[in-house]
C-alpha cells in the first residue's frame, strides 16, 4: 500500500516523523510538501517529492512533473487543470500547481492529512480520483479554530462525514470531532509514540536541592499554553514564602504581555524565559527539573507531558483536552482546573510536601503508563489496522 503522510512541511514534527519511519517498515511512504531540509531516512520505502524553496529548481521540477503527468496520466492532468481554475491570481495558481502536480503524478492509495484545517484543499483527491482520505486530529485545529472561524466550521461539517477515517490523539478530541459530523465508528484513538531510546533515559526523581523547587514548562509562546495563569500561580507561591525557580522554554520572541506581567508581579528573580533547544539537549535539561508544569487552556494530549513521564519528571497539568487520559491524580501526576491559578499553586505545594517516596512512586506509575500505551509495537500495529480499515 502506498501511503502519503502529508503535513505540508519536510521534515515535519517529531510525532509525524516517527509515524513516517514506522509505517515504512510495512508500507511504501510518499512525502509531499515544502522542503526545508532533506531528512535522513534509512529506508528505501520512503520517497520524497517536495516543493523546493529555490524558485528556479522548483520551476524546473514543476515543469518536468507536469510533462510526465500529461504524458502518463492525462485524466489526472485534466483534474489538476480543473482544480487550479478554482484559484485566483497567476502566482497563487502556480504555487498550488507546484504542490498538486507531484501528488497527482505519484498518486497514493491513502492520503493521510496531518492538519484538518487543510482538508478543503486536498479533498478532491477522494472526490475526483478515489484516493482513500484520512485525517489526524490533534489539538487546535479541532478544539478551538472552528469556534473562531465560521468558514472552517462550515468546511468541517461539509467534509467530515465523507472522510474515510480519523486518527485522534485522545478520546476527548474524537468526541469533539463528532460535533462536525465525524462518525464515531470512523474514529480511531492512537496514542503518540515515545521511542524506546527515550524510555531508556528514565530515572527516578531526586530530593529537592536547597529546598528550592525547580519547575519548567516547554511549548511555544501562545495564549493556549496558559503561561499567564502559571505566572499568577508563581506570585501566590512567592507570597507564601515558597522557594522556587520557574523556567519557560520556548522558541521565538517572548511576548511583551508576559514580560510585563513578570515585572508587575515581581517575579524577575524567579521566572526565566529560555530559548528552545534541540531535543537531545532538551531531554537532558528536563531531568534536572523537579516537576513539569502544563498550564494549558487547550491540548490534545501534550507530547511534552508524555516525554516528561518517560524521563521520570513528575507532571502537574491542567484538565484540558485529553490530559486526564494520561495524568491521573495521585497515580501518574497532579491535575488542576483550567485557568485556576489557586489550584495550580495548591498542586505545587502538594507536590512539594509529598515525600520523595511518593514522588518516585508517581513517576514510576507514569513511566509504566507511557511504556505500556505509547510504545512502538502498539503504535505501529494500530496504525497498520487504521490504514487497512480506511
Amino acid at each position: 500500500m502506498k501511503i502519503a503522510i502529508y503535513s505540508g512541511s519536510i521534515p515535519s514534527t517529531t510525532f509525524i516523523e516517527a509515524l513516517i519511519k514506522g509505517i515504512a517498515t510495512s508500507h511504501e511512504v510518499v512525502l509531499f510538501g515544502k522542503l526545508h531540509r532533506l531528512p535522513e531516512y534509512n529506508s528505501g520505502r520512503i520517497r520524497v517529492y517536495p516543493v523546493y524553496s529555490n524558485r528556479f529548481k522548483n520551476f524546473v521540477f514543476t515543469f518536468w512533473r507536469t510533462v510526465l503527468l500529461l504524458v502518463k496520466y492525462p485524466k489526472r492532468f485534466f483534474v489538476l487543470r480543473q482544480q487550479i481554475k478554482l484559484r485566483s491570481g497567476i502566482f497563487h495558481k502556480y504555487n498550488w500547481w507546484s504542490r498538486y502536480v507531484a501528488v497527482l503524478l505519484y498518486l497514493p492509495d491513502v492520503f493521510h492529512l496531518q492538519w484538518a484545517k487543510d482538508l478543503e484543499n486536498w479533498f478532491f483527491l477522494k472526490e475526483r480520483l478515489g484516493v482513500k482520505f484520512v485525517v489526524s486530529l490533534r489539538g487546535a485545529h479541532i478544539n478551538y479554530s472552528p469556534l473562531v472561524d465560521p468558514e472552517l466550521e462550515t468546511t468541517y461539517k461539509r467534509y467530515f462525514p465523507e472522510v474515510d477515517a480519523f486518527h485522534a490523539v485522545s478520546k476527548a478530541i474524537g468526541k469533539v470531532s463528532q460535533n462536525y459530523g465525524a462518525s464515531a465508528r470512523k474514529i480511531r484513538v492512537i496514542n503518540s509514540l515515545i521511542p524506546e531510546s527515550t524510555l531508556k533515559l528514565f530515572r527516578l526523581p531526586k530530593p529537592f536541592g536547597n529546598n528550592t523547587i525547580h519547575m519548567v514548562s516547554v511549548g511555544r509562546h501562545h495564549w493556549k499554553k496558559g503561561y499567564a495563569m502559571a505566572l499568577n500561580a508563581c506570585k501566590l507561591l512567592k507570597e507564601q514564602g515558597v522557594l522556587f525557580r520557574y523556567d519557560i522554554i520556548a522558541d521565538g520572541k517572548v511576548p511583551e504581555a508576559l514580560l510585563f506581567q513578570r515585572r508587575q508581579l515581581g517575579l524577575e528573580d524567579e521566572v526565566v524565559f529560555m530559548e528552545g533547544m534541540q531535543q537531545t539537549k532538551l531531554f537532558e535539561a528536563l531531568q534536572d527539573y523537579d516537576v513539569l508544569l502544563l498550564p494549558s487552556l487547550e491540548e490534545g494530549i501534550a507530547n511534552v507531558v508524555l516525554e516528561a513521564m518517560a524521563l521520570g519528571v513528575p507532571v502537574i497539568s491542567t484538565d484540558c483536552g485529553g490530559m486526564r487520559e494520561v495524568v491521573v491524580p495521585n497515580e501518574t501526576g497532579w491535575l488542576v482546573g483550567v485557568l485556576d491559578s489557586q489550584a495550580l499553586k495548591d498542586a505545587v505545594l502538594d507536590f512539594k510536601n509529598a515525600s520523595l517516596e511518593t514522588r518516585q512512586d508517581i513517576a514510576k506509575q507514569a513511566f509504566n503508563l507511557v511504556k505500556t500505551n505509547n510504545n512502538a509495537t502498539v503504535f505501529l500495529d494500530e496504525f497498520d489496522d487504521f490504514y487497512n480499515i480506511a
